[in-house]
């Protein structure tokens, strides 16, 4: 078997492990921490992406893109997710959960996903919204591939060719073989990656949310998790993608990461 063809098997290996482990290891649903009559207030937070992500995706090909419509993309975004999250939450089954209160809060307050929340921060929150827990939301990645995908995608090959190189330069019989590998290598993933990523995003448009749960009497975090949304592939879309077929896509994994997120919410 060729090298190469090596090296790709071993990655779907450890992908399908993985996989497994995260099949095998579900996480706890948020909703058995609450009771039935507990109220919570859902907390969009302000969105993650980045000024230079939104331009990609909204204005590629553009030299200039004013800041004023840059934050305008922003507002846009913060709007469809908090309906399309008010909707799925509406099609819950729980009460807890279907009585929830969307609150969206701007960039200046002091919160975080995954972090508790200080007394001074929680008592300031309750006094304009009180609640028994506090549902925080934010989109992380819009439009384009997960950065936490590429980093783990890249750290995955640069050690696994590096030991796979490594190997055969410790043998003399191998030995000429080594260079030879690092640099086939090195181009069929640099080609390969940006070609898979740039497919990915262009037909699946990538929807990336962050969520957790905090009790509303102490500030602790109660449960962290997180969800992709990527719209349905069609060939079609890597040759004709006008604006319109674009906010589609990026609707389309909007409604599945927030459909997503209250299934792990709800614990089905």
């Amino acid at each position: 078997m060729p090298l190469g063809a090596i090296h790709r098997a071993l990655l779907v290996a450890c992908a399908a492990a993985a996989l497994v482990g995260c099949a095998a290891q579900p996480a706890a649903p948020a909703v058995t921490l609450l009771s039935p009559a507990s109220r919570l207030a859902v907390l969009q937070l302000s969105p993650g992406p980045s000024d230079d992500a939104l331009r990609r995706v909204f204005h590629a090909g553009e030299k200039q893109v004013p800041a004023e419509a840059l934050a305008a993309d922003r507002r846009a975004l913060q709007q469809q997710v908090q309906v399309s999250l008010q909707q799925a939450l509406g099609r819950a089954r729980l009460p807890v959960l279907a009585s929830a209160q969307a609150v969206p809060v701007g960039a200046s307050e002091p919160m975080q996903v995954g972090q508790p929340m200080d007394a001074a921060s929680l008592a300031a929150l309750r006094a304009w919204y009180p609640a028994d827990a506090y549902l925080r939301v934010r989109v992380t990645d819009y439009g384009l591939t997960p950065a936490s995908w590429k980093s783990a995608y890249i750290t995955f090959e640069v050690v696994t060719t590096l030991a796979i190189g490594t190997a055969l330069y410790v043998h003399k019989a191998t030995r000429p073989l080594a260079g030879i590998y690092l640099i086939e290598e090195g181009v069929e993933e640099y080609s390969e990656g940006y070609a898979g990523w740039w497919l990915l995003n262009r037909l699946s448009r990538p929807v990336r949310i962050e969520a957790d749960l905090v009790d509303g009497s102490s500030g602790r975090l109660l449960w962290r998790d997180s969800a992709t949304g990527m719209a349905a592939w069609s060939w079609g879309h890597l040759w004709h993608m006008d604006d319109a077929t674009r906010d589609g896509l990026l609707q389309e994994s909007i409604d599945r990461m927030t459909d997503e997120l209250v299934i792990e919410l709800e614990g089905k």
